[in-house]
């Protein structure tokens, strides 16, 4: 039986029960993360502070300093507004072969599983 439930994302219909497609307990906070990551904040006009300041970072240069105000931003958000994360180490690596682009890898612990998990997301700088 799922712990958590939430909407499959991006949002579909079930084109057999004419409902929404939902995910459950890790594959949910998985899709969440990425939810969290993708959304600017101030985009909500009713969650104006959910998400993260990713899109701030953009024609940056890619240094320590960069790196550093990345991952904590990142992370703070990721306490912030993922309450399912017992545990969690987020690493922000430049792409090989791209002097644009940074790898987030994401690895987490949720209190449903003791697996840990990984999400790893491209953030390119010059878009």
């Amino acid at each position: 039986m799922a712990v958590i439930r939430g909407w499959k994302f991006p949002v579909n219909i079930d084109k057999d029960t004419g409902r929404i497609m939902s995910v459950e307990d890790n594959e949910n906070i998985k899709q969440s993360i990425k939810i969290i990551l993708l959304t600017q904040l101030n985009e909500r006009k009713l969650f104006p502070r959910f998400g993260t300041a990713v899109k701030s970072f953009l024609f940056e240069i890619i240094d320590p300093t960069f790196v550093s105000d990345l991952k904590q931003a990142i992370t703070n958000s990721l306490k912030k507004w993922e309450m399912n994360i017992n545990s969690l180490h987020v690493s922000v690596n430049p792409d090989d072969g791209s002097t644009s682009r940074v790898v987030v890898n994401i690895d987490y612990i949720t209190n449903i599983s003791p697996n840990q998990e990984r999400v790893s997301h491209k953030i390119s700088l010059n878009k």
